[in-house]
């Protein structure tokens, strides 16, 4: 007998289907769409109870992973991808129509060994308007990223960016100016 609980090789989605003895496409499509629906609902309402400093049209995947979530201010249409981790010890800001793709970490912690009572630092991090960082990218404390730049895809942001610059490496370095 088959087991509609066991999902070896096959999608959530197609397991229930077929435990509803349904195994046409559209019941499989329909479902998939369903939960779609669900997680990019879920992300929208847990961003907006999350973060209260935001603009609207904002789109942000269910998976973003934030840490001290007052500390950040949001623009309008800014798009935020699967897996990013912001880390607002310092506040961040990412002004409008900003685009950060997947597996991105903004990260304003530090640390200080010489002070040994409190080694933790922060430093904050300004992301203006119509920039782009790629995925895997790594953004570090005290960094400003500048209207319409591009960070490429698995960079490290060590030192500020200035505005249309593209870089790329690690640490990141000025490949070009889009201006």
């Amino acid at each position: 007998m088959h087991n509609p609980n066991s999902t070896r090789g096959r999608t959530r989605a197609r397991a229930w289907a077929e435990a509803l003895g349904q195994t046409t496409g559209f019941v499989y499509r329909a479902l998939a769409k369903l939960a779609h629906l669900i997680n990019r609902t879920w992300g929208h309402y847990r961003f907006g109870a999350l973060v209260s400093n935001r603009g609207y049209g904002c789109i942000v995947h269910h998976t973003l992973e934030l840490k001290v979530p007052e500390n950040l201010t949001v623009g309008d249409r800014v798009v935020i991808g699967k897996r990013v981790s912001i880390g607002c010890y310092a506040p961040v800001t990412i002004e409008n129509d900003v685009h950060i793709s997947p597996d991105v970490a903004i990260e304003t912690a530090g640390l200080d060994f010489r002070v040994l009572t409190r080694p933790h630092t922060g430093k904050p991090i300004v992301i203006c308007e119509t920039a782009w960082i790629g995925g895997r990218a790594l953004i570090l404390g005290g960094v400003t990223i500048g209207r319409g730049a591009v960070v490429a895809a698995g960079s490290v942001v060590t030192r500020d960016v200035g505005d249309y610059e593209v870089v790329a490496g690690s640490p990141a370095r000025v490949v070009s100016c889009r201006k």
